[in-house]
């Protein structure tokens, strides 16, 4: 094992480390945005305190992606908002009139999009008006737009660095290639040192698939149990990485296999006889 071949695979290893960093800075980014959903709640108004106690239980049995639910009647909304804002001077014949409401929290997962839509069409089937529902529409609808563009821009941005991935391996590996056959040329090599030199190429190249993607692998989970790193990777991120160590390897196998032999010399004497002799 050369020295040429330790930097290339130390080169690989911290290549994919770099990766898998801004890997999971882009799920911690993604998962901030998903907090944000969970500050977005949905209200429900409602007169009949019993059809409210109704919608709650069936919510919460119905509806999984409801982080929490809370139920308030109209007069402790009004003291609730007496205590915000005191200087807003609700009447007391108007605090008794006012609806009691029903608040929904979501978890802060991709989920909850699909739990809000639930939510909805439940709301609906209840025969609850537009009016009688707080949804924030325009919240959720913008928020959806910011995750859906950042799930497109990464996956063009991973597609880009597994190619980079990919092609920088081909050519360091075919650099190696072709420095072991510039070392030996002109030399003739024995059957022994050729069956050889194929063992250490094949060692070589399991360690460049199996190494830099174990410790990425390795050096994630290590840190996870730490606590460093609060966001765990989903398995596939490291099968991808896998897929192109290995698609590297194949393909700078398969290039150099198709390679010209080099031609041996062969040094022989020559003997040469005047003309007049």
């Amino acid at each position: 094992m050369n020295f040429r071949f330790l930097l290339i695979l130390l080169l690989a290893i911290l290549t994919l480390l770099g990766w898998t960093f801004v890997h999971h800075q882009y799920l911690s980014s993604r998962q901030a945005r998903l907090e944000q959903i969970a500050e977005l709640p949905v209200y429900v108004y409602m007169n009949e305190p019993a059809r409210l106690d109704s919608l709650f239980y069936q919510l919460k049995h119905e509806v999984p992606e409801i982080d929490s639910l809370v139920r308030e009647t109209g007069l402790q909304a009004a003291e609730e908002l007496l205590q915000s804002y005191p200087d807003l001077g609700i009447p007391a014949n108007a605090q008794q009139e006012l609806p009691n409401i029903l608040t929904l929290w979501f978890k802060p997962s991709d989920a909850a999009f699909r739990g809000r839509e639930k939510v909805l069409q439940i709301l609906t089937a209840k025969g609850l008006k537009a009016e009688d529902v707080d949804s924030q529409e325009l919240a959720w609808g913008h928020a959806r737009q910011e995750l859906d563009a950042l799930s497109s821009r990464w996956s063009n941005s991973t597609l880009f660095v597994a190619l980079v991935v990919f092609l920088m391996l081909v050519y360091a590996r075919l650099f190696l290639y072709l420095s072991d056959a510039a070392a030996n040329r002109g030399m003739r090599a024995t059957v022994l040192e050729s069956i050889r030199a194929g063992e250490a190429a094949k060692w070589q190249n399991g360690l460049l698939i199996v190494v830099p993607v174990l410790v990425s692998f390795g050096l994630y989970h290590l840190l996870l149990a730490l606590d460093v790193l609060g966001q765990q990777l989903h398995w596939s991120f490291f099968a991808v990485q896998f897929a192109s160590v290995l698609a590297a390897v194949l393909v700078s196998v398969l290039i150099n296999s198709m390679r010209e032999p080099e031609r041996q010399e062969t040094r022989g004497i020559t003997v040469s006889t005047p003309p007049n002799a």
